[in-house]
């Protein structure tokens, strides 16, 4: 059996989970459950660990279940072990459709010990009377769950407890009492530093890129020498943007106050929503302040330290968040204006993006980018035509080896029967002397394999179809730009200077195909 599985074990403690102090969905206890049962029922066999801690049941957006589930797809998992159902999901349709249908499709044996379950037992894909109540009691379970710890969470919050699980960099949860925070000195210096720099006036980017030439840890850094995440930089390190900046000027947690009820959910495992400013609500003087009241209204007030200005709800131009910068690869901000322009940000603030874009004008990028679409399209269309010139050449070929191949299985008849009249004769002639193998048959045979193999070689051959999107937009010149158009065409746009434009285009992503535009 440790042969023919390739075997993943699921754990999941939800914060819920934790508020309830139950010991035996534990991660450790899941941990220990789920090998012992793994080395009792099969053997020695490799298998591979997926945890999503802190994450709720309600929905599968957690990065290990997304991880098994890419595997599984993969075909790397197939078999999947876990505790109990809840731990899978607590949404009873979610459960259902993986149990009935989508690890049946991928070939996935799907166990829940503590419900003694196994797929492999099932004769059909329909889940059981008592598996469908089990599911069902975790989906209300979890839904009256959420709602009583939401409201105990408010509770706390409005008693003046730190009921939230993120901390403000600077802080930390003290080690006495986890509702309550306490100055982090190692990393409420750097605070203390971002706000000296911007009362003399400097802006987000420019004490980003300060922070970043004197190699000041980042949030994240500080993270991860605790133990707290186990993230990787792109690049060889982590560094400060100016969002990360503004964000920190902008938190009233510095100044001793907790601001909650921020958010919003439109149902029990959605999505949250931000508020409007006017209903959050907030805890005066809740905690020790790291930067004092006065400094850090009047970092507030500073021109640099505004809030931002409300992104308008009209539709942007075709190309935002398609153009991506060729020095640092991070994506390109449209500046509006009369002479609207494409920049991009991080020079402002790594030391190290000298080759960073500084200004690409939007009116000759929109124009370059037509202009190598109709290129791009005439070409693609070229192709088209020759490919149904190749397809039709190999249509034809097929069809001739087809005809050959009815003519020899006439021939191979013929020669049966002329082969059948002759073994007739030998029984009824003891004196006819009959030829048990026959040389023009066998020959037949041999003739009529090799003539199917080449069919299937020549039908494999054809080319794919690939021109779908002609149809739709080959329609001659296109004179602007749409959002249609570059959302079906484009992945990305490189840009290193006017000379030196790459489209990546979205038709073209399985052979890595990259157009490059010289002007």
């Amino acid at each position: 059996m440790s042969e023919l599985y390739s075997v993943a074990i699921y754990l999941r403690l939800s914060k819920e989970d934790e508020d309830m102090q139950d010991e035996s969905n534990s991660i450790a206890n899941q941990r220990l459950l789920l090998k012992g049962y793994v080395e009792e029922n099969f053997g020695q066999c490799e298998w591979k660990e997926f945890v999503d801690d802190g994450f709720s049941g309600t929905n599968l957006r957690r990065p290990g279940i997304a991880d098994l589930l890419e595997r599984a797809k993969d075909g790397r998992v197939n078999c999947v072990i876990v505790k109990d159902f809840s731990r899978f999901s607590r949404d009873y349709i979610e459960l259902g459709s993986y149990l009935e249908q989508i690890f049946p499709f991928l070939g996935v044996r799907f166990i829940s010990v503590n419900d003694k379950y196994d797929s492999a037992g099932r004769l059909g894909n329909t889940m059981e009377l008592d598996t469908s109540f089990k599911g069902l009691l975790y989906d209300l379970y979890s839904k009256d769950l959420s709602v009583k710890v939401k409201s105990s969470l408010h509770s706390r919050k409005e008693k003046g407890q730190y009921a939230i699980g993120n901390v403000p960099f600077g802080y930390a949860k003290a080690r006495d009492d986890r509702h309550r925070l306490v100055i982090a000195e190692d990393e409420a210096g750097i605070v203390r530093k971002i706000f000296a720099l911007a009362l003399e006036g400097k802006t987000s980017p420019q004490i980003a890129k300060q922070l970043n030439q004197e190699k000041v840890p980042t949030p994240i850094s500080f993270k991860i020498k605790k133990k707290q995440t186990s993230r990787t930089p792109v690049g060889n390190s982590f560094h400060w943007s100016s969002s990360t900046v503004w964000s920190i000027l902008k938190n009233p947690s510095y100044a001793g106050d907790m601001v909650y009820g921020k958010y919003d959910k439109d149902a029990v495992g959605g999505k949250n929503h931000i508020k409007p400013r006017s209903e959050w609500k907030a805890y005066r003087d809740h905690h020790e302040a790291i930067i004092p009241r006065d400094i850090f209204d009047k970092v507030q007030e500073q021109k640099p330290i505004k809030s931002r200005k409300a992104r308008s709800k009209e539709p942007g131009n075709p190309l935002q968040g398609k153009v991506v910068c060729g020095g640092c690869r991070g994506a390109m901000r449209l500046r509006e204006g009369l002479n609207p322009y494409f920049s991009c940000g991080k020079r402002y603030v790594y030391a190290s993006a000298k080759k960073c874009v500084p200004c690409m004008n939007l009116m000759f990028l929109e124009q370059a980018v037509l202009f190598q679409i109709d290129s791009e399209l005439s070409r693609q269309e070229k192709l088209e035509q020759m490919r149904l010139k190749k397809a039709s050449e190999i249509h034809v070929s097929i069809e001739q080896l087809e005809r050959d191949r009815e003519r020899l299985l006439r021939k191979k008849a013929v020669l049966q029967r002329e082969r059948l009249a002759e073994y007739e004769k030998s029984v009824f002639d003891p004196g006819y002397q009959f030829q048990k193998e026959d040389a023009a048959i066998e020959q037949a045979d041999m003739e009529i394999q090799q003539m199917e193999a080449e069919i299937n070689r020549r039908k494999e051959q054809l080319p794919k179809e690939n021109g779908q999107f002609i149809q739709m937009f080959a329609n001659g010149c296109h004179t602007a730009l749409t959002k249609e158009l570059v959302d079906l065409l484009i992945q990305k746009i490189i840009v290193y200077d006017e000379q030196h434009i790459e489209i990546k285009w979205k038709f073209e992503e399985e052979n890595a195909i990259v157009s490059h535009m010289e002007s």
